[in-house]
């Protein structure tokens, strides 16, 4: 009995020391303690491997979870986007494509650009970009690219071409090439520069005057016209049945010299440019001088018409306030009439010489220098870009031409005024007026009244003042009133090229 007792405790080892403890204190033993006390041993052994295996089921979840999110992101299938400026119908000697590629997600991985003629492929560019590696610690998500296409240097011919503009991204699919996106763009290949043929003929032309050239192109250009200086004046097709043939109003600033350089300047469709030159004479004018006194009478009678006008010094005195007007309104006022250019329908309205304000004295005349005294001190300067013109109080005001009233408004210094368009570049202005009777966009006839004289805007008693307007350069108003001048520089010129064309 006590060998199966010692066998029997050595089968029940972690109980051994419980037991001993029992019998030491005189506890009554019986099977059912034991079997009590080994039973709870090996449940709280059981519960704990249970628990083992459920943390190693849930990290295994858990890794198969990030698993599954890293695969999705990986394989993601949204295609990179590619914006470019756009590309001309026209690529001329040497021309630059800009753009960028966008790829939000994975980044941008590779890019590859190539320019198709026939069946020759040119690689202009190829470059892949690294993600998460060597010097790129993150994707590329956006990638900036400009593109030279130099004709010559690589031996493009003349013609029709394409431009392929590859983008791939960081992605795990399509075999771990990654979502491609592709672009194209057809274009032809001119390297030719357009050719000019001057069709008028003598350019005789004042200081401060007008002048026409007549020209032709041997295509369709994106700009054309005649420098005369640094001024730029379009040229306009329309006025002949041949479209090739192009008018360009020109104007000499009062304030240019005699050196005055002039050339036709055309630049086509592809960006090829040419110029060519043309016989003309600079003739000299002088221009007249005046001071005009301003007194306290003058100022307190007109600044407070001007009042309400942005940036008007409030706080500032008299002085101050003349300055105001004479210099910063009179510069804002110019600039918005001779804007008006580019409006300019491209038809000749108007026909023959341009009137004048029936019965009235000139006052003052174009391009006079003016100084301007206050208390015996000069104060200011300015050119007078236009002739003042008095007749009775609010005399009726005639249209000088035919045309389209491109402005009936009340513009600050001019004050209420009225500027026609008599096309091609060619306006005439009306100002100080004390009402306008007609609108934007009204047609008129010569002789029609669209206003009356009056003292709006910075003038100190009634009169008219007249401008001429070619393009955006004021011009001397007498030479549209003489109608010799008009039949020699312009009217011979448009029928002279007309008969060449029958």
């Amino acid at each position: 009995m006590l060998r199966d007792r010692k066998s029997q405790g050595a089968k029940i080892r972690p109980c051994v020391s419980v037991l001993s403890l029992i019998k030491i204190f005189g506890f009554p033993i019986n099977g059912f303690f034991l079997k009590g006390i080994s039973g709870r041993m090996f449940k709280q052994k059981g519960k704990k491997k249970k628990f083992k295996i459920w943390i190693i089921i849930i990290g295994l979840l858990l890794i198969l979870l990030l698993g599954i999110l890293a695969a999705v992101v990986k394989f993601e299938g949204e295609k990179p986007v590619m914006e470019i400026e756009p590309v001309p119908g026209y690529v001329g000697a040497d021309t630059t494509i800009t753009g960028k590629a966008i790829d939000r997600k994975s980044g941008i991985r590779k890019l590859q650009v190539v320019l198709r003629q026939n069946d020759r492929d040119e690689l202009l560019l190829e470059q892949e970009y690294l993600s998460d590696a060597g010097e790129e610690k993150s994707p590329r998500h956006q990638v900036p690219f400009s593109i030279q296409i130099d004709t010559r240097q690589l031996k493009i011919d003349d013609g029709p071409a394409s431009m392929q503009i590859s983008a791939w991204d960081h992605s795990w699919r399509h075999r771990f090439e990654g979502n491609r996106a592709d672009i194209e763009a057809d274009f032809f290949i001119d390297t030719r520069p357009p050719d000019i043929e001057v069709l008028s003929t003598s350019h005789n032309i004042y200081q401060g005057g007008s002048g026409l050239v007549i020209y032709r192109l041997s295509e369709v250009c994106d700009i054309s016209g005649v420098y005369v200086g640094d001024d730029f004046f379009p040229g306009r097709s329309g006025y002949y049945p041949d479209d090739d043939l192009y008018l360009a109003f020109i104007a000499l600033a009062s304030h240019h010299g005699r050196d005055t350089q002039m050339h036709v300047h055309a630049k086509d469709l592809a960006g090829n440019t040419s110029r060519r030159g043309f016989y003309y004479r600079v003739l000299g004018r002088s221009f007249k001088t005046d001071t005009i006194n301003i007194s306290d009478a003058f100022l307190n009678m007109k600044l407070s018409e001007f009042y309400a006008m942005d940036g008007w010094p409030a706080d500032a005195d008299m002085v101050a306030q003349f300055l105001f007007v004479n210099k910063t309104l009179r510069e804002k006022n110019n600039a918005a009439i001779l804007g008006l250019g580019p409006k300019s329908e491209p038809r000749i309205y108007w026909q023959n010489m341009f009137g004048r304000l029936p019965n009235s004295a000139q006052q003052a005349g174009f391009a006079d220098h003016r100084l301007y005294r206050y208390n015996g001190e000069i104060i200011d300067e300015a050119t007078h870009l236009g002739i003042d013109l008095a007749s009775v109080q609010q005399a009726p005001v005639p249209a000088a031409n035919a045309g389209r009233v491109v402005i009936a408004d009340y513009i600050g210094i001019y004050g209420n005024t009225v500027i026609i368009d008599h096309g091609f570049g060619l306006f005439s202005l009306y100002s100080h007026l004390s009402k306008t009777m007609v609108a934007s966009g009204d047609m008129v006839s010569k002789d029609d009244i669209i206003g009356h004289t009056g003292t709006s805007g910075w003038a100190g008693g009634d009169h008219l003042h007249f401008s001429m307007i070619v393009n955006h350069v004021f011009v001397n108003p007498v030479e549209w009133w003489d109608a010799s001048w008009i039949k020699h520089n312009i009217t011979d010129k448009l029928d002279s090229v007309a008969s060449q064309q029958e």
